[in-house]
């Protein structure tokens, strides 16, 4: 997202700046500086550390600032209420917790106040207000379809179709409280049967500020989770030294994390990590 927003201010050349915050407990000293947007992640990708959205939104708003949520690991996993809290602009993606799989289509979410207000710097055929009319000049939609762009990936929208379909016969709140319970008991068991191999938790113990992933952080957190794949339990790395496992409560169950842990007790006790094979970084991680 980084990436996106610094190519844009290249792009348009008008001395817009990009400052970076390490937490919200940062965010009150950078609005006191001239700023026109600020971009969160709701549940940050690194530690699943998730934030109030309301609360933030209003101290955003009390500086004429807009928001754009970054809802890639919190959509499909936890509760959020764009419209109830004021949100301006939201963006995801697809292939985490609503099973769209890789390279399934990003979302956009737009306040109805705003939606005709920003214009969409890709100004495609499917955002035009008649694509089949076939105009020589650009007329944008009065409606969300402003901002597609191209002909959409036919395949893979009826992939996520099948996904997104899951959700409707589930109960948002329920996923919420599994997840919950499944995070507590993985945390509680990592504790329990790994606490000699030098795990830190970096993920947050209370439920307010926990989405659904857990995070630990060890020196050698990229050749474990290459053990861990090995055995079939799939959980990722990212830098500096974190170790990360999603939890997904539609098809997870309470076995599948002991089985989970039971792995990562014997990968340790094994000292299935120290294989060469795992030392050579890949490029995906």
């Amino acid at each position: 997202d980084i990436y996106i927003i610094e190519g844009f201010i290249d792009l348009i050349q008008k001395g817009y700046q990009v400052e970076l915050i390490d937490g919200v407990e940062d965010l009150s000293r950078a609005l006191e500086k001239d700023v026109a947007v600020v971009v969160l992640s709701h549940v940050n990708y690194r530690t699943g550390y998730f934030y109030d959205m309301a609360s933030i939104n209003e101290q955003i708003h009390s500086k004429d600032a807009l928001v754009i949520w970054d809802l890639c690991h919190s959509v499909g996993a936890v509760p959020m209420h764009l419209n109830q809290t004021d949100s301006d602009f939201a963006i995801g993606c697809t292939y985490k917790y609503l099973n769209g799989g890789p390279g399934s289509p990003a979302l956009l979410w737009v306040n109805e106040k705003h939606r005709d207000q920003f214009w969409q710097p890709l100004s495609g055929w499917w955002s035009h207000k008649k694509p089949f009319g076939m105009a020589q000049h650009y007329e944008p939609a009065n409606s969300i379809r402003r901002y597609l762009c191209g002909t959409q990936p036919v395949i893979s929208m009826s992939l996520i179709e099948c996904g997104v379909d899951i959700f409707l016969h589930a109960d948002m709140q329920k996923i919420r409280e599994k997840s919950l319970k499944l995070t507590d008991l993985f945390i509680q068991l990592v504790h329990q049967e790994c606490s000699e191999f030098g795990f830190e938790l970096i993920t947050p113990l209370g439920h307010k500020h926990r989405g659904s992933h857990v995070s630990y952080r060890h020196e050698f957190g990229y050749e474990i989770i290459q053990a861990l794949i090995a055995r079939g339990v799939i959980g990722d790395y990212r830098e500096p030294a974190v170790l990360r496992f999603g939890i997904t409560p539609l098809y997870l169950g309470f076995e599948d994390i002991w089985n989970a842990v039971q792995h990562l007790k014997e990968t340790m006790l094994n000292s299935e990590w120290k294989n060469k094979e795992y030392l050579v970084r890949g490029e995906v991680t």
